[in-house]
């Protein structure tokens, strides 16, 4: 075994929960998603070895990976004499890294007192906040997540513990301004009052009026913090929800952010540290510099011109041309034997098992619309900087780009490795903001999306000791009309696949039919019998 195979069989069993690692296992079949595989990437740069999120996707196994890096020019190996030690497209900052340094002087200059860093507001943020005010709907883009907490409620503590996150992540001290400046821009605050609320209660009652509420009221994205946090105190419990606005923070941020509220809380009632580790200071700043270089790329923009660029497959585009109101939702459990059948067939088809599910999905699709050729789903993709600790980040670092397959071919096996393949073109893409796509195109480049998530970082609320979560509750509106999620371990619904559509659209029947035709594709691929 080569000291580069080594190597990487010693970071993937670091990052994959220290199981058996063999040269010839593929990195998805083991567990291996994007968020993990940004660590893989990171503590493989640390070791000079030249890797990038793509080549994980093109290159699942460590005997494949380390054969790439070998047929790539000028790279001597870990220990050569270049000492290359990351992947081409990394930016290594300089001036853009200091406070100010990504926004205009004359911006600096017209900073209020009390804003200790500001930077451009990305495409995707923007296009939230604008689309939330257009829709007139307060629901919109606003996030809850609730949870019933087993253990003492002592409020002086869980303040702190509010204070000290909102210290750790710049993002829960921001707010927005779209028009003061030469660009719109995010601010970052020195400090801010944490943004809690308390009702002691006998029953969880004040915890479901407060959220009732609080979809009722629009969260000001103009004024810090863009969040809200309520506790509703019982005497031998408590019900948790925090409300954000999705322009400060994609799914596994949330995640992040209820992981690590509740751990900080459980170190201070034992009064142990919370050993959490500090997200990487540049990491906003990396993103925005990595959207730029997306945005200044005509190689992007032709890419995803030509993926998009088909008939729209379910919506008349005169009925149809920005915000939907996704109001109404079906869903459908995954099983333990159904998930152990994807898996299973994924490892055997030689795909991850987002792939897989995303492949049936364009099967359902298919089905359900009668269309075998180009077929164009929408794709929610991850966009965080591979540097160490992009997973720590507590932010919005997602996009939504259109995945086109040009022939939709009859065996469910090699439509999953098309499937793959169309992720695997636009994987170097995959920052170029889905607004430009669509301003581009003239139109919304896809009327359906799709969204794969397991977010493991809940895993570690079983190390807390003072304090055990229970029941999970949640509640996120976007903008898509017909929005497909299928869920690994979700804190509300499970492993499950859910389906939000706008009713005003698509009618109960239309939505069933394509649910039943996503758990038929599901079953054969696994190959069980529904």
């Amino acid at each position: 075994m080569s000291d580069t195979t080594q190597a990487m069989v010693e970071i993937w069993q670091a990052h994959l929960g220290d199981q058996p690692v063999g040269p010839d296992d593929d990195f998805y079949a083991l567990g291996g998603d994007s968020l993990i595989a940004l660590r893989v990437v990171a503590d493989a740069n640390a070791r000079g070895i030249p890797i990038e999120l793509r080549d994980l996707l093109y290159f699942p196994t460590v005997s494949e990976l380390v054969a790439a890096l070998a047929d790539r020019d000028g790279w001597p190996g870990p220990d050569g004499p270049d000492g290359r030690s990351g992947p081409g497209d990394r930016d290594d900052g300089g001036q853009d890294d200091q406070p100010f340094g990504l926004l205009d002087p004359y911006d600096r200059a017209l900073m209020p007192a009390g804003v200790c860093d500001a930077w451009p507001a990305s495409a995707l943020q923007v296009g939230l906040i604008y689309l939330t005010e257009a829709s007139g709907d307060p629901r919109l883009y606003q996030d809850l997540v609730g949870v019933e907490v087993a253990g003492p409620f002592d409020g002086a503590l869980f303040t702190a513990a509010l204070a000290a996150l909102c210290d750790r992540h710049p993002a829960l001290r921001s707010s927005f301004d779209l028009g003061s400046y030469s660009v719109p821009a995010q601010l970052l605050w020195s400090t801010v009052e944490p943004p809690l609320t308390v009702e002691h209660a006998a029953t969880a009652e004040p915890a479901t009026r407060w959220r009732a509420t609080q979809l009722s009221q629009a969260i000001d994205w103009g004024h810090p913090p863009v969040l809200r946090c309520h506790v509703a105190a019982l005497p031998d419990s408590f019900h948790l929800t925090v409300a954000v606005h999705h322009a400060v923070l994609d799914g596994w941020s949330y995640a992040r952010l209820c992981y690590e509220l509740l751990a900080l809380y459980d170190a201070a009632l034992t009064g142990r540290p919370a050993d959490l580790p500090l997200p990487p200071v540049t990491g906003q700043r990396d993103f925005l510099r990595l959207e730029r270089a997306a945005l200044d790329s005509p190689e992007a923009a032709d890419y995803w011109q030509a993926e998009a660029d088909v008939p729209g497959l379910l919506l008349d585009r005169g009925r149809f041309g920005g915000a939907a109101d996704p109001r109404e939702l079906l869903t459908f459990e995954i099983g333990d034997t159904l998930l152990a059948g994807l898996r299973t067939a994924a490892a055997a088809i030689g795909v991850p098992l987002k792939s897989l599910v995303l492949g049936c999905h364009v099967r359902a699709l298919s089905t359900w619309t009668g269309r075998d050729r180009d077929v164009v789903t929408g794709l929610t993709v991850n966009g965080r900087p591979e540097t160490a600790g992009a997973d720590l980040l507590i932010g919005l670092f997602l996009n939504t780009v259109p995945v086109r397959i040009p022939v939709v071919p009859d065996d469910l096996a090699e439509l999953c490795r098309r499937t793959l393949a169309a992720e695997q073109r636009g994987m170097r893409h995959r920052r170029y903001p889905l607004a430009r796509i669509e301003q581009r195109l003239g139109r919304p480049p896809f009327d359906v999306a799709f969204n794969f998530t397991h977010f493991h970082v809940y895993d570690g609320l079983a190390r807390l000791s003072a304090i055990r979560p229970g029941a999970w509750w949640a509640f996120d509106k976007a903008s898509f009309p017909f929005m497909v999620d299928f869920m690994i371990d979700s804190r509300d619904f499970g492993t499950a696949v859910a389906v939000a559509y706008d009713p005003d659209l698509f009618d109960k029947a239309q939505a069933t039919a394509y649910l039943e035709r996503y758990r038929d594709a599901l079953h054969a691929v696994a190959g069980m019998t529904t």
